[in-house]
């Protein structure tokens, strides 16, 4: 009988140190009135995402809703921290693995795909993209009017024309206050739409929309037919963001047209109004590029499988309808085809903004160029054109 006590009492405590061990790798296993390890008092999975700045506002507003849902994976809560970074710069030290100090990302979302590709990032799956906007110009509408009075016609020819005009203004029936006509876009070296705007310019020059060459980006002649471009631009900022702002408060003082994202220029709409008193115009180039914002769990040594997981669970929410219905409000294309941007909502600022030029349908998108000619493209510039 004592023997058989014994059993009992140490099978008992094996299944008591089995259920802890249980509880603690995977969280609670069932309905228990005295719980061995809470579940919110475990330790949280972070998860560290690296993210191109245009997107700040929508992102954190997403965590925010992301953790009203008190999200957890295992058992164990899931907490999303935020980094924002140029997305040259964030696929370049993943791929050197150069944290500076800092904690490196669990998952990294640039602008556009094109520097994953480029830079060989290693990514645990295929990326997945988040939302979509087109690259556009904006300008001041007195301005655009005088340039393009009926719309553009040879669009990146007719800019082009006007920026390497000695007379400014004054010559294309501006007035002569306005001075010379002053054009800007961000680094292609450090910024995603400063890339996509050399591209747009070598296809433009050459007069097609994909099958860009070595040899076109080495062409004498569009070598100097961008330099009389870039020679007016004052400076390149390293941030999309930052430059939409400059636009904004310098003004045409500055700025008379500049190379964004579109959903940029939607959120900076009111803004541009009330600080100028004129309203800024969007234009869609013939032929644009789509910034995809792809989502990409890393694959590295310093990841932790349940923070690969845990970032997947972030991403899923990215791509869910609510949002997807946040990113609308800050002037992003959703890729959930269940949410329209032709919706009649008051914070639809497609709907809003409709008589600033925006589009909703994109007639035609350029090819992306590989990584080698693109690479040489980079280089091109950095070393021919670059002042």
């Amino acid at each position: 009988m004592l023997r058989l006590s014994r059993i009992i009492a140490i099978s008992y405590i094996a299944i008591c140190l089995l259920a802890l061990a249980l509880t603690a790798l995977f969280g609670p296993l069932g309905y228990a009135p005295f719980p061995l390890i809470p579940a919110r008092a475990r330790p949280p999975i972070v998860v560290t995402l690296w993210y191109s700045t245009e997107k700040r506002e929508w992102l954190e507003a997403s965590k925010a809703a992301f953790e009203q849902t008190n999200p957890t994976y295992g058992g164990r809560p899931i907490q999303v921290e935020l980094k924002g970074l140029g997305s040259p710069e964030i696929a370049q030290r993943v791929a050197r693995e150069d944290w500076r100090g800092e904690t490196p990302p669990t998952a990294i979302s640039p602008a556009s795909d094109i520097w994953l590709t480029m830079l060989n990032v290693p990514v645990s799956e295929a990326p997945q993209p988040l939302v979509l906007s087109p690259l556009v110009v904006v300008g001041w509408a007195d301005r655009a009017k005088v340039l393009w009075p009926n719309g553009p016609k040879n669009f990146w020819h007719d800019l082009h024309d006007a920026l390497v005009n000695q007379g400014g203004w004054k010559a294309l029936g501006g007035s002569e206050s306005w001075g010379p006509v002053k054009f800007g876009h961000t680094s292609p070296l450090t910024s995603n739409s400063g890339a996509q705007t050399l591209i747009l310019l070598a296809y433009a020059f050459h007069s097609k929309s994909s099958g860009l060459t070595t040899a076109d980006i080495n062409d004498p002649g569009f070598i100097t037919w961008l330099q009389g471009i870039e020679g007016s631009v004052a400076s390149f900022g390293d941030s999309t963001g930052t430059f939409m702002n400059d636009i904004v408060t310098k003004g045409p003082s500055q700025y008379d047209f500049g190379v964004v994202y579109e959903n940029l220029a939607l959120q900076n709409m009111d803004a541009a109004q009330q600080r100028q008193g004129q309203p800024l115009r969007i234009y869609y180039p013939p032929a644009t590029l789509l910034s995809d914002h792809p989502f990409a769990a890393l694959d590295g040594a310093w990841i932790k499988p349940e923070q690969r997981a845990a970032a997947l669970v972030f991403r899923d929410f990215l791509r869910s309808n609510t949002s997807q219905k946040l990113a609308l409000r800050y002037g992003f294309r959703p890729v959930d085809p269940n949410v329209a941007i032709t919706v009649d909502e008051d914070g639809n600022p497609f709907k809003k903004y409709a008589p600033n030029g925006v589009q909703i349908d994109i007639a035609s998108q350029a090819e992306t160029p590989s990584a080698q000619v693109l690479g040489g493209l980079l280089e091109m510039w950095k070393n021919q054109v670059k002042r």
